[in-house]
């Protein structure tokens, strides 16, 4: 697989400015070339609105053909919320059973008396909110149900751990920024547009290229990863080269059949 993708992604009003899309090749000496980083607003098709940037993104994933893709959303439950036989079952399933990501929230919190429950792999990789959390929802919601169902109802793309790889194919795979700068101690406050989160953001990216998971970027694109203020930019480089460096055949446990997996160690 020759194509590496990192999604930063959003279900929020403007979604098409706030997903991004890092687009990168593995190198022959295991670090992350990137070769692209846009907005979603931008694909073809793309638009502000989540109705249009979500399916703008599944379908350029379904083109990709052979390629690897990271996304920082959830992409299930907690095992004993899944009311499915299978994760396959859940995903289609999942518009009809929740119509919006309001009745999502809505009916989660109702059914678990609004505790927050977390899925295995949320607890082992420290992921900051769970599935239905305020701050998250909304992401869960446009990813299983705008991005993940138009990919595997037509087998477009698997999804792993859950799914067996479909070869020619892209797969899919849950990634948390977060996690993986929390897991090399490097998570420094830098999200904002002061000057302070712009030294923060190009330290994070001198870390990547320091430990020899990512090559040094152009000079045009580190700008434009460092000027974004909202983070965004870097968090799909992240997410990307987390993806680069996952196992992807290691066989998943009985959890991770349902609720998947966050893949968020970069060695």
């Amino acid at each position: 697989m020759t194509r590496i993708l990192g999604v930063d992604f959003s279900g929020a009003s403007d979604a098409g400015r706030k997903i991004w899309i890092a687009e990168g090749r593995q190198a022959t000496h295991g670090a992350l070339e990137l070769d692209s980083c846009i907005a979603a607003i931008d694909l073809p098709g793309g638009g502000k609105a989540p109705s249009q940037a979500v399916p703008a993104l599944s379908r350029h994933i379904a083109g990709l053909g052979p390629a690897r893709v990271g996304c920082d959303f959830p992409f299930s439950l907690p095992r004993d919320l899944v009311k499915a036989p299978n994760w396959r079952s859940f995903a289609l399933r999942y518009a009809a059973d929740f119509a919006d990501a309001d009745t999502f929230r809505a009916l989660m919190r109702s059914q678990q008396n609004k505790v927050e429950h977390k899925r295995a792999t949320d607890l082992i990789a420290k992921t900051p909110f769970n599935s239905y959390n305020l701050r998250l929802y909304r992401q869960t919601w446009w990813g299983i149900a705008g991005l993940l169902r138009p990919l595997i109802a037509r087998r477009l793309a698997s999804v792993r751990p859950q799914q067996k790889i479909i070869a020619g194919r892209p797969v899919l795979l849950e990634v948390c920024a977060a996690c993986t700068l929390k897991s090399i101690d490097l998570y420094p406050p830098y999200k904002g547009a002061a000057a302070r989160h712009r030294r923060a953001r190009q330290r994070i990216l001198d870390g990547l290229i320091d430990r020899g998971v990512l090559m040094a970027p152009a000079r045009r694109m580190r700008a434009l990863l460092l000027d974004n203020e909202g983070g965004d930019a870097l968090d799909a480089v992240i997410g990307a080269v987390a993806t680069a460096r996952a196992d992807l055949m290691a066989a998943p446990d009985a959890f991770q059949r349902l609720e998947g997996r966050v893949y968020y160690e970069i060695g």
